[in-house]
């Protein structure tokens, strides 16, 4: 087959080749930077980077298992890479991210096959994982360790389209919520310094990039385990002055002891989008408590109406999770009647998913399956709705939009209330192709689609 050299072989031939990369990913935001964070790494150490797992000599499996039929997707993959493994077409394996850190014995056991096995790290040995791969050595040993604390992430290979990039501003979550297992994998809050988080948005706003999205697993609580430190309003405030950033948009944000300055600043700073992404879960008091939110139904009232108060215009997305023990019928019809009355511009809804670690993963008292996939049904029914309602309420409107890509003769854009991958699109007519990746028109709503808008430039 050849010799192996650092990210290079020499053939039989005596001819030196690349050595060729995949990686597959799988999950969230939170994901994609780890697999960024590993392309960036392999990237600069010689590797050649492919996205077809035909063409690479080693793939690198970036796992979610964060419920049940995210695990069954990651092994399903693997099982798949596997059997290219086995048909030659492939020299190595590699399963990286969230299910080898939670569950390693289980699939270490299950998948003999698998080359080598990464938790979540910042992925530094990455390269040198994947060479010795290649001399056909197992890693069973070299567990990943958590991700990295206290510090920038300054290799990554963007996976995104120049208009927008996700920046972690923390690792992990304090939160305790009954239904969850991601404290488990990611395990407790650790922030980055600010310097660090700016330095970051510095360098994406260098690349090009025009749009940052803050994800974390918990937002809100930037900051709160840095004693004396600073919390989310005052990154934001940081992040905003940076020059060049047009867009800074804050996901995942945990609804209790919210950082109210945050409205202040979110007002203040022009490129700070009015949007928020806030998931609440539930609205009931008893099922909140059965959750282990924290919160009550009046509490979550009142952060609710006191956004759109003190955020003129704000897009409010939110995450409701039904069929979770507790949760009976006279609880889900309150929380159909209290998505009516609020109605919030963005929604998803999840049916419970019982994870055996969890602390609702042994309850029994909850609806079946069958139920919950049907509440969520009714919830994404009534959804549909109060969506169509808002975008119709934008035909007519001048807006800024940025444009993440282009299908033919069409730009896909995006308004301050859509965020990347889980929001609408907006679909302007352009068949000279004026409108690169990253441009920021003034477009005209035409019209309402479903989820997604028609426009057309105005300047």
């Amino acid at each position: 087959m050849g010799t192996t050299t650092r990210a290079g072989v020499v053939d039989a031939a005596g001819g030196a080749r690349d050595i060729h990369v995949a990686l597959v990913h799988l999950g969230c935001a939170r994901n994609l930077i780890d697999s960024e964070n590993i392309l960036g790494r392999l990237g600069a150490e010689g590797y050649a980077l492919t996205g077809a797992v035909d063409q690479a000599d080693v793939a690198i499996l970036n796992t979610c298992s964060f419920i049940g039929p995210a695990r069954e997707e990651s092994e399903g993959a693997i099982r798949d890479l596997l059997a290219a493994k086995k048909e030659g077409q492939l020299r190595g394996v590699v399963v990286a991210g969230c299910l080898p850190e939670k569950f390693r014995p289980d699939i270490e056991a299950r998948f003999p096959e698998v080359d080598a096995f990464l938790g979540l790290s910042d992925y530094s040995n990455v390269a040198r994982i994947v060479e010795e791969v290649l001399k056909g050595r197992k890693i069973r040993d070299d567990v990943g360790g958590r991700a990295p604390q206290g510090q920038g992430e300054f290799l990554r290979l963007l996976q995104t389209p120049r208009s927008y990039a996700y920046l972690r501003p923390s690792h992990g979550c304090d939160h305790e919520c009954a239904f969850c297992i991601i404290p488990q994998i990611r395990g407790k809050q650790s922030s980055k310094p600010i310097a660090a988080v700016v330095e970051e948005t510095e360098r994406l706003v260098a690349q090009g990039v025009r749009e940052i999205v803050m994800v974390a697993e918990d937002t809100t609580g930037y900051g709160r385990d840095i004693k004396g430190g600073p919390e989310l309003p005052e990154l934001v405030e940081a992040m905003a002055a940076v020059d060049g950033l047009q867009w800074l948009r804050v996901m995942y944000a945990y609804p209790n002891r919210f950082p109210w300055r945050l409205t202040e600043v979110m007002t203040a700073h022009d490129n700070v989008v009015p949007y928020l992404d806030i998931p609440t879960q539930h609205i009931a008091t008893p099922v909140l408590k059965r959750m282990r939110r924290g919160g009550s139904s009046d509490s979550v009232r009142r952060i609710m109406k006191r956004l759109r108060e003190e955020v003129p215009g704000i897009a409010l997305r939110t995450t409701v999770l039904v069929g979770h023990p507790g949760e009976d019928e006279a609880s889900f019809e309150e929380l159909l009647a209290w998505l009516e009355e609020f109605r919030f511009e963005r929604l998803g809804a999840f049916a419970f998913s019982p994870e055996a670690t969890a602390p609702a993963g042994q309850d029994d008292d909850r609806c079946s399956h069958q139920e919950a996939l049907d509440r969520q049904r009714r919830v994404m029914e009534l959804q549909a709705r109060i969506h169509a309602d808002f975008q119709q309420s934008l035909v007519g409107k001048d807006l800024q939009v940025l444009v993440d890509d282009n299908d033919g003769d069409w730009a896909l854009a995006r308004t301050w209330a859509d965020a990347p991958e889980v929001d609408g699109l907006v679909k302007i007519h352009d068949p000279a192709h004026n409108l690169s990746t990253g441009a920021m028109p003034v477009v005209r709503v035409t019209a309402a689609d479903g989820y997604d808008l028609t426009a057309e430039v105005q300047r």
